[in-house]
């Protein structure tokens, strides 16, 4: 059996219509699981009453917000004691097209590897880059996952091709994937230290370490209504989340030292004072990130 993993978090709009795009176009045994993140809307309540008598969908509210990882660790455990062979990790702003789930599927099944990541397609047609071919060194780092990527505009292009045909890749994005449960067990799920972003990058490190591998499906499409499921553009909750995981990662899992990890630190507070949308919040997140220096050293 099948067991797709949904939070919903504010957006329960999202939530029904990829809901509503599973079951549209996917025939197979599956159970959803979704988890209602402690929204602070109406969210709960809708759901309930359209899902309560639904036999392919069990709702769990929770009253505190348990972010990505530990969220989507809660509900895999779940189908892991329902005897799901696979899980279907999604976020709630993905649209499912006909036939990717299956093909997802048979790619896993096909190749037996760890994980199968499709092909997103963005609103106005574009491809996401959801794959990275290798993990990048540190130069790469700063000049293709900062900003500093503006200065190197044809090369960051060079660098994130995505691949027309199927093949192992290092790394996929975490707004859908594939998982074998077994496999994802094995090295203890998710790393639930994060609350939000990196767990991609992390379970690619974890997979390495294991020889497990991770495979990219073009024949498999979604649809990806991005930032829906955060609730838009990042806000300063998700900034400070997004920075406290890329320090426990840079620490924990690619064991870069302090000057490394110092450098990064000092590159996104320069994102955040030229890029923050008002000058209130801009103060605001700059503390944040100063505030943030003592994870250099307890992360």
């Amino acid at each position: 059996m099948l067991g797709i993993i949904i939070i919903n978090y504010n957006t329960y709009d999202k939530t029904i219509d990829c809901i509503n795009s599973i079951k549209d176009t996917y025939c197979g045994n599956y159970r959803i699981y979704l988890l209602d993140n402690a929204s602070q809307n109406d969210s709960a309540e809708i759901l309930s009453k359209l899902y309560i008598n639904d036999k392919f969908v069990e709702l769990i509210c929770e009253n505190k917000n348990l972010g990505y990882a530990r969220g989507n660790n809660l509900c895999i455990k779940k189908a892991v004691e329902d005897g799901c062979e696979y899980a279907l990790i999604s976020n709630n702003d993905i649209v499912y097209k006909p036939h990717a789930i299956e093909r997802l599927i048979a790619e896993m099944v096909e190749e037996n590897v760890f994980i199968v990541g499709p092909k997103v397609i963005l609103p106005n047609g574009e491809i996401q880059k959801t794959v990275k071919l290798k993990a990048p060194s540190f130069i790469e780092y700063i000049k293709y996952e900062t900003y500093v990527r503006n200065f190197f505009k044809k090369s960051y292009e060079s660098n994130n091709i995505i691949p027309n045909s199927k093949r192992d890749v290092y790394w996929v994005v975490g707004c859908s994937f594939l998982v074998n449960l077994r496999q994802f067990e094995l090295i203890n799920f998710f790393d639930e230290y994060t609350f939000l972003y990196f767990e991609e990058y992390i379970l690619s490190e974890k997979a390495k370490k294991n020889d497990l591998r991770l495979r990219y499906c073009p024949d498999a499409e979604v649809f990806h209504y991005h930032g829906f499921s955060m609730g838009g553009a990042l806000n300063i909750t998700t900034r400070s989340a997004n920075w406290r995981s890329e320090i426990y990662f840079l620490k924990n899992y690619w064991h870069w030292n302090r000057f490394k990890c110092w450098m990064i630190w000092q590159i996104r507070v320069l994102e955040v004072m030229f890029n923050a949308r008002k000058e209130e919040n801009r103060k605001e997140l700059v503390n944040k990130y100063k505030e943030g220096k003592k994870l250099l050293i307890t992360a």
